[in-house]
């Protein structure tokens, strides 16, 4: 007879990975309207299928695990880590080749999502106090793909973000994320599951 007899909710590092895609859904989809930016671009959250180069730009977010810390029997610090992953492709346009573009590209995605995880108005996640303690970047690596030709002119970046959870036997929720008239979901896709703006 089991002795947990209330519905086990979801745990932070699965609130959190998702409020980090829609944070990042969100704030870049804003971006690009300020910016004037027309290129097309995907936003998932745990996508394994392949990139594909007629996509031109995807961001996907993956969680890739959590140390717990200092443990008791009700709760624990757990340090969480999240992989942001950023791809372009660009063909070659008159004078520039593509793969410069590709990497222009990335590495102006993974400066604006830098940004806005360094921003001190997303320090909690939107999430109730006390449940994220910290939210730092502690990396970004560019990566070179296969050399291959149908990785042509394709760059990817990784920027590697740091949440430190406090975890608890107790169900916490996410504040529901707006940004003037724009929210964000979770649809499921083909490729995985992807962030869509709902107005």
């Amino acid at each position: 007879m089991p002795v947990i007899t209330e519905e086990i909710p979801k745990q932070g590092f699965e609130i959190v990975g998702e409020q980090v895609g829609a944070i990042v859904a969100m704030e870049i989809e804003n971006q690009r309207t300020l910016k004037n930016l027309s290129e097309s671009l995907g936003m998932f959250y745990e996508r394994d299928s392949p990139y594909d180069k007629s996509e031109k730009v995807m961001i996907n977010t993956r969680y890739d695990g959590t140390n717990f810390d200092n443990r008791t029997q009700s709760n624990a610090n757990a340090p969480s880590t999240f992989h942001i992953d950023v791809y372009a492709h660009s063909p070659s346009k008159d004078n520039q080749r593509g793969d410069g573009i590709s990497v222009a590209l990335v590495k102006q995605y993974l400066g604006m999502i830098r940004y806005i995880f360094s921003s001190t108005k997303y320090k909690s996640l939107l999430l109730p106090a006390p449940t994220i303690g910290r939210v730092y970047i502690e990396q970004i690596q560019m990566y070179d793909l296969e050399a291959n030709q149908d990785a042509k002119n394709i760059r990817m970046g990784r920027l590697v973000l740091m949440v430190q959870l406090y975890e608890t036997q107790e169900l916490w929720e996410a504040t529901t994320l707006t940004g003037n008239d724009t929210g964000v979901r979770l649809a499921e896709a083909d490729s995985g599951y992807k962030y869509e703006l709902t107005n």
